[in-house]
């Protein structure tokens, strides 16, 4: 008899906590945002802090116009990719802007595209590729984490950075390296900015056109929120924003 009424209430009590686990999350779905905890990738063009500690960047410059849109008083920090994705899983922050990699998919959820990005090759001076498959048992230059189907299984050796600078000055130092591969604006950006000229380098290999960039929320993100979020992440890529910052940080 004792152990029926232990069973029984056992039993109520497990349907209590998920009566009132299933409240909490409705209202969490259903209640609004005080405050936005923006986070930008450490990555010029993209983003990056200068010694005077101002931030500058296309993606910090499209985060901070989503921040003031928002109408919610807001944060944008500028961080490195793993901590940025770590922050996010953990609800840390609100909102970052990413491809769709396993780990930012692991991290958050996909809002809405923020912009579309052309992911070129530069090229060695005098190597003679032209596309995508003379890479065919060449040495490549990636920047770290990064992947490509389209070039699965042509590299003979793939070299690791952890900046797009470093992905163009070992293409251009280093002897035996035949191409990087890289974002377009993050190739022409960094050409001026390290002192080079497109003569320095050989012919530019379309990898992937209009690659997506898109923001990622955290999980558990108020859905009003998300909602209101997504509109304005909409219109300001109707508005063009992205192809007017190209400009400002070095476009061709």
């Amino acid at each position: 008899m004792k152990q029926m009424k232990l069973f029984t209430v056992c039993i109520f009590c497990l349907v209590m906590w998920g009566l009132c686990s299933a409240v909490v999350e409705a209202q969490s779905s259903t209640e609004e945002l005080t405050a936005l905890r923006i986070a930008t990738q450490d990555l010029p063009p993209y983003g990056w802090e200068d010694v005077q500690q101002l931030k500058h960047g296309i993606i910090y410059e499209l985060n901070q116009e989503l921040g003031i849109r928002s109408g919610l008083p807001f944060t944008n920090k500028i961080l490195p990719m793993n901590r940025m994705l770590m922050m996010l899983k953990r609800g840390d922050i609100d909102l970052i802007s990413c491809q769709t990699h396993q780990a930012a998919l692991d991290a958050g959820d996909k809002l809405a595209v923020q912009f579309k990005v052309d992911v070129i090759a530069g090229t060695k001076k005098g190597s003679g590729i032209r596309k995508i498959e003379d890479f065919k048992g060449k040495s490549l230059v990636y920047h770290h984490a990064a992947s490509y189907r389209q070039l699965e299984g042509l590299p003979r050796k793939i070299h690791r950075v952890k900046s797009y600078k470093q992905s163009m000055q070992v293409l251009y130092f280093r002897p035996k390296v035949d191409g990087a591969v890289i974002t377009e604006p993050a190739y022409y950006y960094w050409i001026q900015e390290l002192g080079f000229t497109p003569d320095d380098f050989g012919d530019i290999v379309m990898i992937e056109p209009d690659k997506k960039q898109w923001i990622f929320v955290r999980k558990g993100l108020p859905q009003k929120t998300r909602e209101s979020l997504k509109r304005v992440v909409e219109e300001i890529y109707q508005e063009s924003l992205y192809e007017q910052l190209l400009r400002k940080y070095g476009k061709k």
